[in-house]
């Protein structure tokens, strides 16, 4: 089901008995999820809204819900977020074509595994919509919109100046838009000295960074990077994992290309389309032998951490020396 088709319920009032909304994109997963509740009970209905949040281990407590009529209006909504109950068999699928016209289910999920029967019931039965990171184009004119929307001038270039320095998470792109706007909303206009005045990188980005001049071999500005994370109060052992995340991704990458795969590389690894060519230009800096002693290394100086051998500044530290050297 589209997205197109999603709106048109939430429009028209049409709606199905169950939907499962899902994806890496959690703003429009939260966003959809949102606008159809209130679009089924209405904003501040309590009465009719029943919200499950977490694993679900009690189904009976589902459908006895989904079996109690509304009160004073059209339709009973039961909200179940984050449930687990997509990614294994129970009884709950056998529900799904049962659900009475007067009850709507949402089900919202961070992840789910298209094999299971709830899945497959929802799917025929309901709608399932998957929210993906959208493409760069898309996200560019999401937040010219986002501006306009504020009477704020700001171009096609500056704008993908914006999204390529916050990130694809449409989270933190509007919550470091509003920071923007309410920094230039004077002048009406915005600049990319305003961008990098007010607009906070992301880690996983400024990780980034550190893996580029780890692969060309410059260790001053890879330790120099990593101690000005630290000075921002950074964990070494969440930068860490992003380090050890982000060498998995290139090892990865690395095995495709070798394999004439380099087409499948954003859907495989689940990055971006636009961040691929980035991406392939770090897996190039390293070869593939110095990829795998990394990921070794990685668990290594892990455990060295978690078992108090090593101090996780100095363990992390030397994480970044001994792949710059």
């Amino acid at each position: 089901m589209s997205q197109a088709t999603l709106n048109e319920h939430i429009k028209t009032h049409s709606f199905k008995r169950c939907y499962l909304l899902y994806g890496a994109e959690a703003y429009m997963v939260r966003y959809y999820k949102n606008a159809l509740k209130n679009a089924v009970v209405g904003n501040g209905d309590k009465m009719n809204l029943s919200t499950f949040s977490g694993k679900i281990t009690d189904i009976n407590s589902i459908i006895e819900l989904a079996e109690t009529l509304p009160f004073f209006t059209d339709y009973r909504c039961i909200l179940v977020e984050n449930s687990e109950l997509f990614s294994s068999a129970n009884e709950l699928s056998e529900y799904i074509t049962k659900i009475p016209e007067t009850t709507v289910i949402i089900f919202s999920e961070a992840e789910v595994d298209k094999r299971t029967r709830l899945y497959k019931a929802v799917n025929k039965t309901g709608c399932t919509v998957e929210f993906d990171i959208q493409k760069e184009k898309d996200l560019i004119n999401t937040i010219i919109k986002k501006f306009a929307s504020d009477k704020i001038s700001i171009n096609y270039d500056l704008a993908k100046y914006f999204v390529s320095r916050i990130g694809t998470s449409m989270d933190e792109l509007y919550n470091e838009a509003d920071k923007l706007i309410s920094y230039v909303y004077e002048k009406r206009t915005a600049t990319k000295e305003d961008i990098d005045t007010v607009c906070t990188r992301q880690l996983s980005d400024k990780i980034f960074d550190i893996m580029d001049y780890m692969g060309k071999k410059d260790r001053e500005n890879s330790i120099g990077f990593y101690l000005d994370l630290i000075g921002l109060q950074e964990s070494p052992v969440k930068i860490l994992a992003l380090i050890n995340t982000h060498f998995t991704r290139l090892y990865n990458i690395k095995h495709l290309l070798a394999d004439g795969k380099s087409v499948e590389i954003a859907s495989l690894i689940k990055i971006p389309p636009f961040f691929v060519k980035k991406y392939i230009e770090q897996a190039n800096n390293f070869s593939m032998d110095t990829l795998k002693d990394a990921l070794e290394y990685g668990i290594f100086v892990d455990n060295a951490i978690k078992t108090g051998e090593m101090n996780e500044y100095v363990a992390v530290e030397s994480m970044i020396v001994r792949f710059s050297a």
